[in-house]
């Protein structure tokens, strides 16, 4: 990818300034003198005003380019370089000064620090061309190169601490400590210079570690992670900490178009998902996206899956009228086809409260003085609880378990409803889906009438759907089921939102619904549930 001459010739120089200034604090090191350091302190301006003029450039072209521009993400690594550039700099001066305070200049002869300079020099030397040919491997190169001064940065370490346990020149160890931690910092420099490379061209920020757990997955599915054909599309990073994206090879040369849904996160919520998703599997009724690739570490996991082309439920909700019917009608039906396929007559609980008492601290971090507007609220939950705890679905069925509408993909042309999201799915009671998809769409915080009309029609479908299930199965303590539920997902959906009047009206149609319960938790079999708590009107 060309760039602008300017920019290419500044980048050079900032380069060549920066391995000017390693070299000169290794020479400082070995053999010091004010005139080296006075040298390399000078030096620190201009590099200072090459890593300025470099960043001015590049804000100058970004501003010039549309967001879809792929050369967009091309300057802003420029910007990212030349910031860790800069920031090595400071640190070789950082090294200088620190090498003043040693009694004894040759202390520094017992560390091999020659090792961290060359293999930050190799490292420096691979910048220009990972980055103006376009070479990922050379990119991945600069990232090792972090892992390989880190090992180093260990080895001083225990050499230093084994000086330190045998009371040997006390200070000047804790000197070249420092010293060795300027290096070690030298080296998460070059990380972010080698991600930000490999980040031109995905369009995406990206660790070492989550490309080359992508680089692997593509390869798996003939998908080649170097290719100028093949782009990562962001969806979203989920609130756990995994990120979410589709990945499209567009060679019409070799394979023709293909796409893949790709997320990364915390193992245990990855492999809990691939679990779920080989469960719905065998369900007819709801499809599930194919476990394309799957791989599971220590801390964290990846999956390649099927890529399901169709709108989620919200988005036909929000701005395709035409379709709401017959996406309600058919998810109606494929739910009561669920239940009766996956149903099992055993007795099963619910865990409302206790899911809501886990909540609290977030929620209270959001809306600081939300439960204070109910008194004696830990006494109502333990009511609650209590009331809970006699409280069982005759049948347990295949459910969910994060029944947002966001959740339910829907395919016209197949007929099909896909649910996505479902490392949360196992044997439970069908109430719980239900009190879920009822809040997810009360919650959107859209007040257009139009809209809210739409979204009042999902939940009056969905919540007629389902009591009438409940009849015909004799599901009698369905609707008290179903408030604890309501209850429960309006109190914490609260965490979710920071508009006060919204999330206030939440939290007293939760807490009035709980009461009216409560008040009836002798004859629990006579409550109904008023469909007013999950409409909004």
């Amino acid at each position: 990818m060309p760039i602008d001459e300017g920019v290419n010739v500044d980048l050079q120089f900032l380069i060549v300034e920066v391995k000017k200034q390693a070299r000169a604090s290794l020479s400082y090191l070995e053999k010091p003198s004010a005139g080296k350091l006075k040298k390399i302190k000078d030096r620190e301006d201009y590099v200072d005003n090459l890593k300025n003029t470099l960043e001015n450039k590049s804000y100058f072209q970004i501003h010039r380019l549309d967001d879809d521009d792929r050369q967009m993400n091309y300057f802003k690594a420029l910007i990212t370089i030349a910031a860790n550039l800069e920031r090595s700099s400071d640190y070789f001066e950082n090294i200088c000064d620190q090498a003043e305070f040693l009694g004894d200049p040759r202390q520094i002869e017992k560390f091999d620090l020659r090792q961290y300079y060359r293999e930050i020099n190799r490292a420096l030397d691979m910048i220009y061309p990972a980055l103006t040919q376009h070479d990922l491997g050379l990119a991945q190169g600069i990232c090792d190169a972090e892992q390989t001064i880190d090992e180093l940065y260990d080895q001083s370490f225990l050499q230093v601490r084994d000086h330190l346990n045998d009371q040997r020149r006390v200070d000047d160890n804790l000197t070249i400590l420092f010293i060795v931690r300027y290096l070690e910092r030298v080296g998460d420099s070059l990380l972010n210079i080698g991600e930000a490379i490999l980040n031109i061209h995905l369009g995406e920020k990206m660790g070492i570690r989550q490309f080359r757990n992508l680089e692997r997955a593509l390869k798996a599915q003939n998908m080649d992670i170097h290719s100028p054909h093949l782009e990562f599309k962001s969806i979203m990073n989920t609130r756990s900490g995994s990120r979410v994206g589709k990945v499209v090879s567009s060679d019409e040369a070799n394979d023709g178009k293909k796409t893949v849904f790709y997320k990364e996160g915390p193992k245990e919520k990855i492999d809990e998902e691939v679990a779920g998703l080989k469960r719905w599997s065998k369900v007819s009724s709801v499809a599930v996206p194919e476990v394309l690739w799957h791989d599971s570490r220590k801390k964290h996991s990846t999956i390649l899956l099927e890529y399901i082309e169709g709108n989620d439920l919200l988005e036909i909700l929000i701005n395709q009228r035409g379709r709401v019917g017959s996406a309600l009608d058919l998810l109606t039906e494929s739910l009561t086809n669920l239940w009766d396929q996956t149903r099992r007559n055993k007795p099963v609980k619910s865990n409302y409260i206790a899911q809501l008492v886990r909540r609290t601290d977030d929620i209270v971090s959001v809306h600081g003085q939300l439960f204070n507007v109910e008194e004696n609220m830990e006494h109502v939950l333990k009511r609650a609880k209590k009331l809970e705890s006699g409280l069982k679905a005759p049948f347990s069925t295949l459910i969910h378990g994060d029944f947002n509408v966001d959740n339910i993909i829907y395919r016209p042309e197949s007929q099909h409803v896909y649910f996505v999201d479902v490392h949360r799915s196992g044997q439970g009671d069908y109430v719980q889906d239900i009190s879920v998809f009822l809040v997810s769409n009360f919650r959107v915080p859209i007040f257009s009438p139009d809209i809210r009309s739409r979204l009042d029609e999902a939940n009056t479908r969905m919540f007629d759907s389902a009591r009438d299930y409940a009849r015909r199965n004799n599901d009698d303590t369905f609707h008290a089921r179903l408030a604890l539920g309501v209850f429960r997902s309006l109190i914490t959906s609260t965490r979710f939102l920071f508009d006060e009047s919204f999330t206030s009206d939440m939290f007293s149609r939760g807490t009035t619904l709980l009461h009216e319960l409560l008040d009836q938790e002798s004859n629990l079999k006579k409550f109904e549930l008023s469909p007013d708590y999950f409409l909004y009107r």
